[in-house]
């Protein structure tokens, strides 16, 4: 069955280890494209960020962003928004703030990436990323999401899964190898982001594909008709895809679409 709609994780999916987009896929999405089948990143990225390689390969797409919390349609209109709880928006910037955590917060204009050092580049920063030392002021009132790196064992992590029931909570790991733990607001994932797209757009989820890696794209696998894991993705998403393709470096997108088309 060829999708109307195909959804794809940006790290470790379409992008390689290099994080780029490889030829091959370039070719693929411009293919699918043509062929008339919607195409949108689904990823923890923010909305600026998620769509930046297909403007790079001249692509309109729709966007799951942010984790599934900031949903737009091709030509950049929202089709849903759902914020972090102001308390817990508080609570998470102070908690960065203390362990020292390099995180990035997602609003819909623009996210503050902050590390514990300014990164050379931060004078030169693009409008949409602002990188910070600390989090604070106005902006977390319209936290979309979170996306912190934190090791396993890290000693402040049980601060954070004190929240456990009134977030969402995942965990992935970058092209780079980083771990990342992708915050939500509760019941907003990936899967709750392509249910909005689709009917926004009248598709039949069923008649939908997604295509990741690891723990984060699951509740977009729920709901797919088709759902592609990685050749290296986690056991877990393995289990649950009716599909498998190749690692990111093998082109395993491009394998996937050249195979509906």
């Amino acid at each position: 069955m060829r999708p109307k709609l195909i959804a794809l994780d940006l790290d470790g999916t379409l992008l390689n280890s290099a994080g780029q987009v490889s030829d091959r896929n370039a070719g693929a999405l411009r293919a699918a494209h043509a062929a008339g089948i919607v195409l949108a990143p689904a990823t923890a990225r923010w909305y600026q960020a998620a769509i930046r390689p297909f403007q790079a390969l001249g692509i309109p797409v729709a966007a799951i962003a942010s984790a599934g919390a900031d949903v737009r349609d091709a030509d950049g209109r929202v089709v849903c928004q759902q914020f972090l709880d102001g308390d817990f928006a508080l609570f998470l910037a102070d908690l960065c703030n203390r362990a020292g955590w390099t995180a990035t917060i997602s609003t819909p204009e623009r996210a503050y990436r902050r590390a514990n050092e300014l990164p050379a580049w931060a004078a030169n920063a693009p409008e949409w990323l602002k990188p910070v030392t600390a989090f604070e002021g106005e902006h977390l009132s319209k936290a979309l999401s979170v996306l912190a790196e934190a090791l396993p064992l890290d000693a402040h992590l049980p601060e954070l899964e004190a929240w456990a029931g009134r977030i969402s909570m995942f965990t992935a790991t970058s092209f780079n190898g980083d771990s990342l733990i992708t915050i939500t607001a509760h019941g907003v994932d990936k899967g709750s982001g392509l249910l909005a797209l689709c009917e926004h757009l009248g598709i039949d989820p069923m008649e939908a594909a997604a295509i990741g890696d690891s723990e984060v794209d699951l509740p977009m696998f729920r709901v797919a008709g088709i759902a592609v894991a990685m050749g290296d993705a986690t056991e877990d998403a393995k289990e649950e895809a009716t599909h498998q393709t190749g690692t990111a470096d093998e082109d395993g997108v491009a394998q996937f679409i050249e195979s509906i088309l």
